[in-house]
């Protein structure tokens, strides 16, 4: 069973498809992102998981217990929203005991005034103070407690809301693109501190970002979305290795996976530029297929060597690595190669060169996007 589930949920506003029979399952103390492009419905199921949205069909568990129509209060959720969702008007002490002081205190309890006089509010607000304490000091914002948002960076207001989540012990935590709002140096170190954050905690965490890195290097499994479904689910490596869809294998990737046009001949025999690629693809002779090439598994070569003819049209140094396009006869958009600088050094554009494949480094592809099934294993014929 499950820590955590969300199964077949869908959703639509009008004719407007936003989830197609989205099912989702994390275990104990598990990281799953959730990574897609804008409008793919990553968010609006963050939201139908928290109760702020209802789907259309579908039901959420939580262990062994349905809780699809139960009130957001009740479900023993917490969701880290992306633009913080902090009081203005109270110090991050107050914010962070906001969901103990709901839970905790009658509606008479917390009335300004006439709360100070009912019994057992003193010794409550006691101990919720002391368990805001405890949640502040380990997210090291401690020192931050008697501060506004107003009085903090944005790293700081961040960790506020992470702690406001924490603190009420929850069985899940949701979080909805919450470093989207930082600069690229804060976005790194806050993204190591949630990863530290769900291993010391272990509650199954469902985290919505567009930023495929963070959903790599933090993540245990990643559900990749498009158009409101879910086309692969699975393991970081796996994701990335081994994508069943060719939308996914074009958005996990930096630079993206180059894409060639091709034609299978006998045997199921692929060639490009004028070199046999793979075989084994299964399908009639002419079937039109897609070849998926990482940048990293490409080899630049002199002219003189073997390999597919190609000329250098663009060179982008990135410090430790240098991205290069290539033009070659049959592409549109040419094909990308990621290289060390050393290797690249005396080369520059207009520069003749020949490109050396990877063996297994093909990926193959159908005209529905799916991956294409082979016979045999794959067979690279231009490697060093």
């Amino acid at each position: 069973m499950s820590a955590f589930a969300l199964r077949n949920i869908s959703k639509s506003y009008g004719s407007n498809s936003i989830l197609d029979d989205v099912s989702i399952e994390a275990e104990d103390g598990e990281f799953i992102a959730l990574v897609g492009p804008s409008g793919c419905g990553k968010s609006t199921l963050l939201r139908i998981a928290a109760g702020l949205d209802h789907g259309d069909t579908g039901s959420i568990w939580m262990g062994e217990r349905e809780i699809t129509a139960e009130h957001p209060a009740d479900r023993n959720v917490s969701m880290v929203f992306q633009s913080y969702a902090l009081y203005p008007h109270l110090t991050a002490e107050q914010n962070i005991a906001v969901p103990l002081a709901m839970r905790k205190l009658s509606t008479l309890q917390r009335m300004p005034f006439l709360g100070r006089f009912m019994a057992g509010r003193a010794a409550t607000q006691a101990a919720i103070k002391q368990q805001v304490l405890t949640t502040a000091t380990s997210l090291k914002i401690d020192h931050l407690l008697d501060r506004k948002p107003g009085q903090m960076s944005g790293g700081q207001r961040q960790r506020v809301a992470l702690a406001r989540a924490l603190v009420r012990q929850p069985g899940v935590f949701l979080m909805d693109e919450p470093l989207s709002n930082l600069d690229a140096n804060l976005r790194v170190h806050t993204r190591a501190e949630i990863v530290d954050l769900h291993r010391r905690t272990g509650v199954p965490t469902i985290y919505v970002t567009h930023d495929q890195s963070e959903a790599l290097s933090m993540a245990d499994r990643v559900a990749v979305m498009m158009g409101g479904k879910v086309l692969q689910f699975a393991s970081p490596a796996q994701i990335y290795d081994d994508p069943r869809h060719i939308e996914v294998a074009k958005f996990v990737g930096s630079p993206r996976i180059n894409i060639i046009n091709a034609v299978t001949s006998e045997n199921g025999r692929v060639f490009f530029g004028g070199k046999s690629m793979i075989e084994g693809v299964t399908g009639p002779v002419g079937t039109a297929i897609r070849l998926g090439i990482r940048p990293e598994r490409i080899r630049l070569k002199p002219q003189s060597a073997e390999g597919i003819a190609a000329t250098v049209s663009r060179l982008e140094f990135l410090g430790s690595e240098v991205l290069v396009t290539t033009d070659v006869l049959g592409t549109e958009d040419g094909i990308v190669v990621k290289a060390a600088p050393a290797d690249v050094a005396h080369l520059a554009g207009g520069s003749p060169v020949m490109l050396q494949v990877d063996k297994d480094a093909c990926l193959v592809f159908g005209d529905d996007g799916l991956r294409v099934p082979l016979r045999n294993p794959v067979r690279v014929a231009v490697d060093a």
